[in-house]
């Protein structure tokens, strides 16, 4: 009762006005209303965590699903383009994963339209296909059953290595460009040539982990699956350009000298992808190359200026305290308990005029006090100069 005929004191703002009415209604309830409210605002706040952690989780999941959709949906797409749908026939451009591209055109055919592909006909081109393909264990066959298997480890450890953590676009964009370089006359014409060309010369490697120590880590769980699966797919040739042709291609964070000699063509995840000039862009591109090379001299250039003054300055430096510590008088010192001064200056540091050095001092402590008293000499010269 005495409480509430207390007058108030008066706000000296909202701020502390508002402070006052939220202290009230927190003493006015219980202990079990206050437990209660607490309760509520910790759940409240867990929540708020754990939506702040996992919303971002849940994004990254749904768009590497619908990525994984996108490519089921072209490779369906590609593959109706490859088969017509009535009969079984072998494309003579089929890339040189597999000497047998019917197994795919078959495979989609079953699934689309099982009367025509089981068609006397298509039966008959198929069963042709499949006997055609049962070739012998002679040594040419052996050899290009282990050239196949090596070229698809080659490009799945090129894909892991080098885009493991992109996205499925990404991991194609980094497995096309091996792709078009093996095409390309300026290359090797395989795969591994392709991925582990300069590995072993000191003029450098074209793909970084195979230089840098990266292959010691052995690739493993689902980015390696997908790199593999995303391997297969490059080299049976179903994927769809997305890179412009592009034989190049750096990460977003650095800029390397050659990138302006060649023609920027997409930016697709970490990597930006060039090409070769064609015709009249050879011009521009050498135009472009040799501004960026200039600015690049000039950078060296002035950091190696840069460079040489400090160290001219630094020669100077020691050249003066070189000086100074040759004119300097040699003093002999010993420690305090068993050396007498005949003076002492009282502006800051003891001034050593005679000094008797005792036997039980050592060279070595002989030596570091001569250099500190040197260092007080030169300190000194330069506080006159």
């Amino acid at each position: 009762m005495l409480r509430v005929l207390q007058p108030r004191r008066a706000t000296l703002s909202p701020m502390r006005g508002l402070q006052e009415q939220l202290k009230r209604w927190w003493m006015a309830m219980t202990n079990e209303e206050q437990r209660d409210i607490v309760i509520r605002g910790a759940t409240v706040a867990v929540c708020a965590v754990a939506a702040t952690v996992t919303l971002p989780l849940i994004g990254e999941l749904q768009m590497e699903k619908r990525a994984e959709a996108d490519f089921h949906a072209e490779a369906v797409r590609l593959a109706s383009i490859e088969d017509g749908g009535v009969t079984v026939r072998a494309d003579p451009m089929t890339p040189s994963l597999l000497d047998t591209p019917w197994i795919r055109t078959v495979e989609y055919t079953l699934k689309r339209d099982t009367g025509a592909s089981m068609s006397r006909y298509a039966m008959r081109d198929r069963d042709g296909a499949a006997l055609s393909s049962l070739v012998s264990f002679r040594p040419e066959h052996i050899k290009r059953a282990e050239k196949i298997n090596d070229e698809a480890q080659c490009l799945s450890q090129a894909i892991y290595y080098e885009a493991g953590t992109e996205s499925l676009g990404g991991k194609m964009a980094v497995a096309e460009v091996i792709a078009n370089r093996v095409r390309d006359h300026r290359y090797p014409d395989s795969v591994c040539d392709v991925v582990f060309q300069g590995a072993t010369r000191t003029t450098g490697c074209q793909f970084t982990f195979t230089c840098d120590g990266a292959m010691t880590r052995e690739p493993r769980g689902r980015n390696w699956d997908t790199a593999q699966k995303v391997a297969a797919h490059v080299l049976m040739n179903l994927n769809e350009e997305r890179t412009g042709g592009a034989t190049h291609y750096h990460a977003t964070y650095v800029d390397p000298i050659w990138s302006a000699g060649l023609i920027k063509t997409d930016k697709i995840g970490l990597h930006i992808f060039y090409r070769f000039p064609r015709g009249a862009e050879w011009a521009q591109v050498r135009q472009n190359y040799n501004r960026k090379r200039e600015r690049v001299i000039t950078a060296a250039a002035e950091a190696d200026v840069n460079a040489a003054a400090t160290s001219v300055i630094k020669t100077t430096d020691d050249a003066k305290v070189e000086k100074v510590a040759m004119n300097a008088p040699a003093p002999t010192l010993s420690p305090a308990s068993v050396t007498t001064s005949t003076r002492t200056i009282t502006n800051g540091a003891p001034k050593f005029n005679t000094m008797r050095k005792s036997s039980e001092v050592s060279d070595y402590t002989a030596a570091q006090v001569t250099q500190a008293a040197v260092r007080s000499s030169a300190s000194a010269a330069g506080a006159m100069n």
